[in-house]
């Protein structure tokens, strides 16, 4: 990797990313909300949240691509391709639909349909690079399958603590899952 795309890529997971998911979580409550109520409050917010949106989206594509492209199965490379293809579909159209249950409630259950599957399938994504590269290196790639599963198991205590998908919730997985995403591209 050059030393350009390795600045970006330190730049976007370790500086960026974090730092625009916390100024747009501000400093509301973590577990009593989330980002699509506070992209609803106005015109800038829902701004802000197309912005992270694009951010995090171009920031997995780019991550996710790489991590493919390395993969020696053509079959593995087209499935982990494809998982983030729909990922960020889903991500991208979970942000274009405003989440207004009380005005659109049909609306407001696909945006949160949309925004679930997004997460999932990244996280099957990584899950799935991590299998395949383990196949050829066990040792190696212990640690980011642990990594892995530690961010699943942080989201299902971040999600159980409100029993709502929240802010702290939405700001643990996108920090941590860039992070492993970026692990996981110099690695390999």
């Amino acid at each position: 990797m050059s030393k350009v795309k390795r600045f970006l890529l330190d730049f976007f997971a370790c500086f960026l990313i974090p730092g625009y998911t916390l100024l747009f979580a501000g400093s509301v409550q973590w577990f009593s909300t989330n980002f699509s109520v506070i992209a609803v409050t106005g015109p800038d917010h829902y701004r802000g949240f197309v912005y992270w949106g694009l951010l995090a989206g171009g920031y997995f594509l780019f991550v996710l691509s790489g991590l493919a492209v390395g993969l020696p199965q053509p079959g593995a490379r087209l499935t982990v391709r494809v998982l983030t293809a729909v990922a960020l579909l889903s991500l991208a159209y979970a942000v274009a639909i405003p989440y207004l249950p009380a005005y659109f409630p049909k609306h407001a259950v696909l945006h949160v349909a949309l925004a679930a599957e997004a997460c999932v399938l990244l996280m099957v994504a990584l899950l799935l690079v991590i299998l395949f590269r383990r196949q050829e290196e066990p040792d190696r790639w212990q640690r980011p399958f642990l990594v892995w599963k530690l961010i699943v198991l942080g989201c299902a205590v971040i999600f159980l603590i409100p029993r709502m998908v929240s802010t702290a919730l939405e700001v643990f997985f996108t920090i941590s899952a860039a992070l492993l995403a970026r692990k996981m591209l110099l690695q390999k």
